[in-house]
């Protein structure tokens, strides 16, 4: 087996992978547009009708790949994932009738009207990380002159920018720190960040934080009181008759491995 997995940092080889077959291959076309955008392809001969293709919310990256690769060798069916904001996987499953599922929090998933069933997988957590270096026990800390630049994802485009702005406000810290935030894109570009050490600090989800072990500092989890619930979901498209991998799929997002994968990942 191999696998690539390709980011924005240019087009994709497909060369590499010459036994792909047409669908992938215009599945992954599709997706050249897209800013943020990761593809797992798994190199196993397979009929187009047996590859379940993917959407996902780019902070949620780490555990979607680990789902799709444990789907495979629990079934021995491929899967391919892509990655972006919202409206980068909405229009995948809108020009795309192979995109089945988008998953992704469903508070953004659930108005653009396209799903016909959402399976919770889990519940999104906000965190506090500081970069290397520097010490962190409370959200107060960030007046202090150390802290220089914070980032948080988009505010109106991202779950997790919304609810960093409002904890913000709610822990009385949007006046302290209104010269100091600096708004990213999403997750995963607060985290690439605080691995660079360009931040000082910075609000991701629980899950970007356990990817950064390693690369940042301390992480401080906020309390849930601080914003509003995040239910992270499965969402299959309506008008798709599911194939037989398909709803394998779905099942197998709804059992035991899935739910410990989710739950390694803070989820």
């Amino acid at each position: 087996m191999s696998i690539a997995i390709t980011d924005n940092a240019g087009p994709l080889d497909l060369n590499r992978n010459r036994g792909l077959h047409f669908s992938r291959r215009v599945f992954a076309r599709n997706l050249l547009g897209l800013a943020c955008v990761a593809t797992l392809l798994v190199s196993t001969p397979a009929r187009a009708a047996e590859t379940v293709l993917v959407a996902a919310m780019g902070g949620y990256r780490k555990p979607v790949l680990e789902l799709i690769e444990a789907f495979r060798k629990e079934t021995g069916v491929e899967a391919q994932a892509a990655f972006g904001h919202i409206k980068q996987i909405e229009t995948q499953a809108r020009q795309n009738r192979g995109v089945a599922f988008l998953i992704g929090d469903k508070s953004l998933l659930e108005p653009t009207g396209l799903f016909s069933r959402f399976d919770r997988l889990g519940t999104g957590r906000l965190v506090l990380v500081a970069r290397k270096g520097k010490s962190l026990s409370s959200p107060e800390d960030l007046k202090d002159a150390a802290f220089g630049r914070v980032a948080l994802p988009h505010r109106t485009r991202t779950v997790f920018g919304g609810a960093a702005d409002a904890c913000v406000k709610r822990l009385h810290l949007a006046d302290a720190l209104s010269s100091k935030l600096l708004e990213v894109e999403g997750v995963p570009q607060v985290g690439s960040y605080l691995g660079s050490g360009e931040v000082d600090a910075g609000f991701v989800n629980k899950t970007e934080a356990l990817a950064l072990a390693g690369r940042a500092g301390p992480m401080l989890e906020l309390p849930q009181s601080c914003y509003d619930p995040i239910e992270i979901s499965l969402g299959t498209v309506r008008d798709r008759a599911l194939t037989e991998s398909q709803s394998r799929f779905q099942a197998f997002m709804q059992g035991d491995t899935a739910r410990r994968i989710m739950t390694a990942n803070g989820l």
